[in-house]
């Protein structure tokens, strides 16, 4: 392979690495902002927002994936509840950059380059891996949200009728996130089988 085919295919992976991070985060936005339902004790449940991050996570990788996240959590911060620095930290930066770590679950260097199709990629990898790597995330996001929710919401424990601000703040945060993961595992899965694989096959040919 010379020099310049070499070259001429790292511009072209730069360039599908931006493209693709740009629609993602731009579709996780808008998804982001519509409200499905709220759970009882609150917290706003999505229509898997977070699914096109991590899509593109798993297609290009968890370095990749990182900073499509943290660009994504930054717009989160629109429209947010900001409190201080270490709580926008926790709820947001810890919460959001966390869905990089779907990047584990890419498929190997070698075969990940030779598919040019972002999605073609994302049904190359292993299924299970994205579901493991996936909830990770999400249990990230859930303990830095306990902790936020423990220092800065913890007045609202007895309101609410709980005794302990880690209970308050545990079942709190873990209703709406599991009714969110639970959509987000749905759809990732029916979205995974809906891409054929035949065609990816075709592409790493």
């Amino acid at each position: 392979m010379s020099k310049n085919s070499t070259g001429t295919g790292t511009n072209r992976e730069k360039i599908l690495k931006i493209a693709t991070g740009g629609i993602c985060i731009a579709l996780a936005f808008v998804l982001s902002q519509i409200k499905l339902f709220s759970m009882p004790m609150g917290g706003s449940v999505t229509p898997a927002s977070s699914l096109p991050i991590v899509v593109c996570s798993v297609a290009f990788g968890p370095v990749w994936g990182f900073v499509v996240a943290f660009i994504f959590s930054l717009l989160q911060l629109i429209g947010g509840v900001l409190v201080s620095p270490f709580q926008v930290l926790l709820d947001y930066t810890i919460g959001f950059t966390a869905l990089g770590f779907a990047g584990f679950a890419a498929p190997g260097a070698k075969a990940g380059s030779r598919i040019t199709n972002a999605l073609f990629r994302y049904r190359r990898a292993s299924l299970v891996k994205i579901l493991v790597f996936t909830i990770a995330a999400y249990v990230v996001r859930w303990l830095g949200s306990v902790v936020s929710g423990v220092i800065f919401w913890g007045d609202y424990a007895a309101e609410a009728g709980f005794n302990s601000a880690l209970i308050y703040s545990i079942v709190y945060n873990g209703s709406f996130l599991l009714a969110e993961l639970g959509i987000l595992i749905a759809v990732l899965i029916i979205f995974y089988f809906a891409i054929p694989s035949r065609k990816a096959s075709k592409t790493e040919a």
